[in-house]
């Protein structure tokens, strides 16, 4: 059989043509595919940056970085609030496939000097009255609430004043917000007009009572530091002997008791 050289040549010719154009034409897709995709990232880049532009984050402000619509956010601020304030602007951009968060906290200088920022801040919150009770305790700069407010506002409020201390790390929370009742409203005025009436009770400030009246569905529970003995008996007969009062738990301290 013979064979036209010529024939061959062509349809050789022909076979690499279409291939060169083929893998021409992904190249430019892919090419295309990239650009729209580096375009996309860069979008997000601009609408996470928007988004922060106006956070207080002093002289260093975070790296963030965007590929394949997955945002890296890193560096370190000066509180837990500027931190998930951060991530949780970052995620309101649309389009966002993943988020990572490599943000760091700046460490406290002590837990001890932390502790007195994180008192100072609760005590000075004007809401806070001698119906509530916030108690705490601080470990490698996690701080941890406990205790009862009568509103959910008051403990919003209490949690993100500590968590724009800085030097916070984490808030392991435990207060409990206490159920509305007027009949418990009840109970709280009339032994806490029992209490602070009494002339044992007329040199402390309100501003910082001693005895702090927690009432959950007619259960109460007394806490507080006082100077005396007969001060704490005076506070437990006002409580036992209000009027719908179920039960009564007494952890008020004396203060030579309190280290």
């Amino acid at each position: 059989m013979r064979h036209d050289a010529r024939n061959e040549s062509s349809m050789l010719t022909a076979v690499m043509y279409k291939k060169t154009r083929v893998l021409f034409v992904v190249i430019l897709l892919t090419v295309a595919v990239c650009s729209s995709a580096a375009a996309a990232d860069a979008d997000l880049m601009r609408d996470i940056q928007r988004q922060l532009s106006n956070l207080d984050y002093g002289s260093r402000r975070p790296v963030v970085t965007v590929a394949d619509s997955v945002v890296t956010v890193s560096g370190t601020v000066s509180s837990l609030w500027l931190k998930e304030e951060t991530i949780n602007r970052a995620l309101k951009v649309k389009g966002i496939a993943s988020l990572i968060s490599e943000i760091a906290i700046a460490k406290p200088e002590s837990d001890e000097k932390l502790a007195a920022e994180v008192s100072d801040k609760i005590q000075k919150y004007a809401l806070l009255n001698v119906f509530d009770d916030i108690q705490g305790n601080i470990r490698n700069g996690t701080v941890r609430l406990g205790g009862a407010v009568t509103e959910e506002k008051k403990l919003g409020d209490i949690v993100e004043r500590v968590a724009k201390i800085r030097g916070v790390q984490a808030i392991d929370n435990t207060v409990v917000v206490l159920p509305a009742s007027q009949q418990d409203d009840q109970i709280r005025v009339r032994i806490a007009n029992a209490i602070y009436r009494d002339e044992a009770f007329q040199n402390y400030s309100m501003a910082n009572p001693p005895v702090h009246i927690i009432v959950a569905n007619g259960k109460v529970t007394l806490t507080g530091i006082v100077r005396s003995d007969v001060e704490r008996i005076k506070a437990h007969e006002a409580a036992v002997s209000s009027p719908g009062v179920l039960s009564v738990d007494d952890r008020v301290r004396l203060a030579r008791d309190v280290k």
